[in-house]
C-alpha cells in the first residue's frame, strides 16, 4: 500500500509539471488535418457515403422490378409420344404451349412504376436528411473549437493576471495570496483545455463518421476555427407561415413519398382484381402416327377462376390502400403543427442570439475595465476573478444559444423539406 501511495504521489508531482498535451503524440495530429468547408463536406458526403451508395442500389432493384412485373411467361414444351400398339391407331405430338395473361402485365407495371417513384423519392429523402445531418455535425464541431477557443482566451487573462499578481509588492496585502490564487486559477484552465481537445478529437471523429466516406483515413475538419470566425448562417428575413407551409408540402420528400404509396396501394388494387380475369393458353405442333402419317395439331385453354376468386387479396389491397391515406393525411397535419411550433422557436432563438451579442459587448468592457483596475492596485484579485468568471459564464450561455438557434434552423429546415434557406424558392 505504501509503494501504490509513494507511486502515485510521484506520477503526480511528473503530471503537475506540465497540463498540456502534445497533439502530436494524438492518432491524427494537427499537420495531418485537412480542413473543408460545409459546401465542400455536404458534397463529399452526396458522393462518397456508404450508406448513401448502399441506399441508391434500391434504385436499380426498382427498374428491375418494373421489368420482371412486364415480362412475358415463357412457353412450355409439350409432347405426347404413344408407345406400343396403341400408337398404332392414335398419332404422336410434339409442340409448344403459350401462356396469355389477359390485363395483367400493365397493372403490374403500373405498380411497379408507382414503387420506382417510391424509391426515387426515398434515396432524395435520404440525401436531404444527409445533408442535415452534416451541417449538424459541422456545427457541433465549430461549436467544439468555439469553447476551446473560449478557454484560451481565458487562459492568456489568467496569465496576465498571474504576471500582474507577481509584479505587486511582495509586502502589499494579500500578495501571497493573489499569487496562489492566480495560479491555482491558471493551472486549473490548462486542465480545462486539455479536456476540451479532447472534446474537439471527439466532434471531429463524428464529423467523419457523418462523411462515412469509404477506405479514406485523412480525418477531415471544419474550415472555420469557431462561430465567430465567420457568421454560419445570417440573420434571415423568413416567409410567412403560410407560404412556409406552402413550400414544404411542394418539397418534403416524405410527403411525396406517402403520395407514392397512395399511387401504388391503388394499382395493387388492380393487380388483385385483375387476377379474376382468365388467362388463355395457346398450344400447337406437329403430329405423326406411327406408319408414317404426317400432320399437325392445335390447341387452346382458359384458366378459369372459378375455385379460388382472389377476395382476401383483394380486400387487403384495399386495405392497404386506405392505411397509405391516412398515412399521408396525418403526415400533412403533423406536418402543419410542427411548422408552427419549430417557425416559433425559431424566431424566438433567433432574437435570442441577437441579444447574446449585445450582452457580451459590454461584458467585455467591464472585464477590461476591471483588469485595468486591478492592476492600478483599485480593487481586489478576486473581484476581478468574479467578473472573469461570469464573463465565461455568458461567453457559454452565447454558445448553448448559438446551439439551439442552429437546432432551431435545421428542424426547421427538415419540416420544409429545404436544406438553406438561401435556395431561390418560387413563393
Amino acid at each position: 500500500m505504501k509503494r501504490f501511495i509513494l507511486a502515485m504521489l510521484i506520477v503526480m508531482s511528473f503530471g503537475l509539471q506540465s497540463f498540456a498535451v502534445d497533439s502530436s503524440q494524438l492518432a491524427h495530429s494537427g499537420s495531418g488535418l485537412h480542413k473543408i468547408s460545409l459546401e465542400e463536406a455536404m458534397n463529399m458526403a452526396l458522393k462518397g457515403n456508404i450508406e448513401l451508395q448502399e441506399q441508391r442500389k434500391n434504385l436499380g432493384i426498382s427498374e428491375n422490378d418494373i421489368k420482371i412485373a412486364n415480362a412475358l411467361r415463357n412457353p412450355q414444351a409439350q409432347s405426347n409420344i404413344y408407345m406400343g400398339p396403341i400408337g398404332k391407331g392414335n398419332s404422336s405430338q410434339v409442340g409448344v404451349m403459350l401462356p396469355i395473361e389477359i390485363s395483367k402485365r400493365g397493372v403490374r407495371k403500373k405498380a411497379a412504376q408507382a414503387e420506382l417513384s417510391y424509391t426515387e423519392n426515398k434515396i432524395k429523402d435520404y440525401e436531404f436528411k444527409l445533408r442535415l445531418r452534416v451541417r449538424t455535425s459541422y456545427f457541433n464541431l465549430l461549436v467544439a473549437k468555439s469553447e476551446l477557443r473560449i478557454l484560451k482566451e481565458r487562459k492568456e487573462l489568467l496569465e496576465d493576471l498571474l504576471e500582474i499578481a507577481k509584479s505587486r509588492p511582495k509586502d502589499s496585502p494579500n500578495y501571497e495570496i493573489d499569487v496562489l490564487q492566480a495560479d491555482m486559477r491558471l493551472k486549473k484552465q490548462l486542465i480545462q483545455i486539455n479536456r476540451s481537445e479532447a472534446e474537439i478529437r471527439t466532434a471531429q471523429y463524428n464529423f467523419n463518421r457523418v462523411l462515412n466516406l469509404a477506405n479514406d483515413s485523412t480525418l477531415y475538419d471544419a474550415k472555420e476555427d469557431s462561430v465567430f470566425s465567420k457568421e454560419f448562417f445570417t440573420q434571415l428575413e423568413l416567409p410567412g407561415y403560410q407560404d412556409l407551409e406552402a413550400v414544404a408540402f411542394e418539397n418534403r420528400y416524405d410527403i411525396k413519398m406517402a403520395e407514392d404509396k397512395i399511387k401504388k396501394a391503388k394499382s395493387d388494387i388492380d393487380v388483385a382484381v385483375h387476377k379474376r380475369i382468365p388467362d388463355l393458353y395457346v398450344a400447337g405442333g406437329y403430329a405423326f402416327s406411327h406408319d408414317g402419317t404426317p400432320g399437325a395439331y392445335v390447341g387452346a385453354g382458359v384458366d378459369i377462376p372459378s375455385l379460388y376468386l382472389y377476395t382476401p387479396e383483394i380486400k387487403n389491397a384495399k386495405l392497404e390502400y386506405e392505411k397509405a391515406q391516412l398515412e399521408y393525411n396525418s403526415i400533412i397535419n403533423i406536418t402543419k403543427n410542427v411548422i408552427h411550433t419549430n417557425y416559433d422557436k425559431f424566431v424566438m432563438a433567433q432574437e435570442n442570439v441577437e441579444h447574446y451579442r449585445d450582452i457580451i459587448d459590454e461584458s467585455r468592457r467591464i472585464l477590461n475595465l476591471s483588469k485595468q483596475r486591478y492592476q492600478k492596485g483599485k480593487t481586489a484579485l478576486t473581484n476581478l476573478i468574479v467578473v472573469e468568471h461570469s464573463h465565461q459564464e455568458l461567453l457559454n450561455e452565447f454558445l448553448d444559444a448559438m446551439g439551439i438557434y442552429y437546432n432551431a434552423y435545421i428542424a426547421l429546415l427538415q419540416e420544409i423539406g429545404l436544406d438553406n434557406f438561401t435556395i431561390d424558392v418560387d413563393l
